[in-house]
């Protein structure tokens, strides 16, 4: 099974949420580079970075998945009246925080995550 370079990330931190992410929803994702990450001001920068590696076959779905997460930070940029309360609800909520009622949303699809033991 060929595998390619999915993503490159500053911080172990990034990486393994991003990891997760993709781990969560079945994808076989590897960590390559943590371990060079302590190393930072003692060898370039660049070279500290940490990379995703996916299989060939599951990129495109690692690339839909990386959409609806954009999509759903995007969203969060916004606010949402609550109709029933008025409060005001970060865009990517689907409930009011503070009513519970469902909130009006322009974004539809949500990103299909799955928790990750």
């Amino acid at each position: 099974m060929k595998r390619v370079r999915f993503s490159v990330h500053r911080t172990v931190g990034e990486a393994r949420l991003l990891a997760g992410l993709l781990a969560g929803s079945d994808l076989s994702v590897e960590v390559r580079g943590e371990s060079l990450s302590p190393l930072g001001g003692e060898i370039p920068s660049t070279e500290t970075w940490v990379e995703l590696w996916l299989p060939e076959e599951e990129v495109g779905r690692g690339r839909e998945l990386m959409a609806e997460l954009e999509a759903d930070q995007e969203a969060s940029t916004r606010t949402v009246e609550c109709p029933r309360c008025q409060e005001e609800n970060p865009g990517n909520f689907e409930l009011c925080w503070s009513c519970g009622v469902d909130l009006p949303s322009p974004v539809k699809t949500r990103p299909r995550l799955k928790a990750v033991p």
